[in-house]
């Protein structure tokens, strides 16, 4: 039990959306903000291999009130691109020692980051706590970040 609110919690400070870099109340407090770019959709029945630029489709995750802000610039409807501009219910699950993402009410797949490089993040829908499918779409993207004062 504590291996998995240690990994859960290890694995919301990879992604969660802001840090606070400033404790003193006299001066603004630096936040800084994780920004999720979707940079490649994969798989599904098709086959669909889709690249989009940095910056066309991003996806902030609220950790605090779990809500997921898409802001989706895609104007090719004949792209797959994940979801909508809109806001969703997000939340991260933990099962055999592996992190999986519920939107809204549905299971949407395996979260990871890379081995390689941690300002790459995937979500894999072939991949489910209840098992494995085939014909799901893999999403990768590419963190930023952007640091405000409040």
């Amino acid at each position: 039990m504590k291996r998995s609110i240690l990994i859960i919690g290890v694995f919301f400070l990879l992604i969660s959306s802001c840090s606070l870099e400033n404790d003193n109340s006299n001066e603004p407090t630096q936040i800084t903000l994780k920004h999720w770019n979707l940079i490649n959709v994969s798989g599904g029945v098709a086959g669909v291999d889709v690249d989009f630029n940095v910056g066309d489709i991003i996806w902030n995750y609220d950790q605090f009130n779990n809500l997921l802000y898409v802001e989706n610039s895609n104007t090719d409807d004949t792209l797959i691109d994940g979801l909508d501009t809109g806001t969703y219910d997000f939340y991260l699950i933990e099962s055999n020692s592996k992190v999986y993402t519920i939107l809204d009410v549905n299971e949407f797949g395996e979260i990871y980051t890379s081995e390689t490089d941690t300002t790459i993040l995937t979500i894999n829908q072939n991949n489910l706590s209840t098992g494995s499918i085939t014909d799901g779409f893999v999403y990768t993207f590419k963190i930023t970040t952007s640091v405000v004062e409040i």
